[in-house]
């Protein structure tokens, strides 16, 4: 049984230039561009379930000229839906990434030593693992084992990736401050 997401996967596949925006409608996670994409094939293909589109799509070239036509007759309208679609990933990847930034100065700020400590901590206990590991496993021969490396590298380089980006980021909103007052 198909979904509207595999219709639409097989449109941006297979459908060339134009059409292939009403594919992408059809996969994003906005249900109102989602519905755009579904109106549209089934204005191409006279019925909107998602089998019957797929296969009216796959065997008949005229319902896909059909889909192309429509697609240009709202184009305007495709592209604001795609633009939206952009806009919401866009603005949830910036809330996930400064939720993580507040986590980190609020970590950083606390009253508690246990937690202000609890990270730095585990970054330098790890860092340190890391060296003992290369200078006791160490062969001129092999090397070390790098996914046994990284595991313990990953948190002293999450923990200072992040707050540095955390700093630039704040720098960058105290600058845009500055500048507009």
């Amino acid at each position: 049984m198909s979904k509207w997401k595999d219709v639409g996967d097989w449109i941006s596949d297979n459908a060339g230039t134009g059409a292939s925006l009403v594919g992408s409608l059809l996969t994003g996670n906005v249900a109102g561009a989602v519905a755009a994409g579904v109106s549209l094939v089934s204005g191409a293909t006279g019925t909107n379930n998602p089998d019957m589109a797929m296969a009216q799509l796959q065997n008949n070239p005229e319902s896909l000229v059909k889909l192309k036509e429509l697609y240009y007759k709202n184009e305007d309208s495709v592209r604001k839906h795609i633009e939206t679609m952009e806009r919401i990933k866009l603005e949830d990847e910036q809330a996930a990434h400064k939720e993580t930034q507040e986590t980190i100065r609020n970590g950083d700020n606390a009253k508690s030593i246990i937690v202000r400590t609890t990270r730095p901590l585990q970054s330098w206990a790890s860092l340190i693992g890391a060296i003992v590991y290369i200078s006791l496993t160490y062969d001129t021969d092999s090397g070390v084992d790098v996914t046994v490396l990284g595991l313990l590298l990953t948190l002293p380089w999450a923990y200072a990736g992040l707050r540095e980006v955390g700093k630039g980021v704040e720098a960058y909103q105290t600058n845009k401050v500055n500048k507009t007052k």
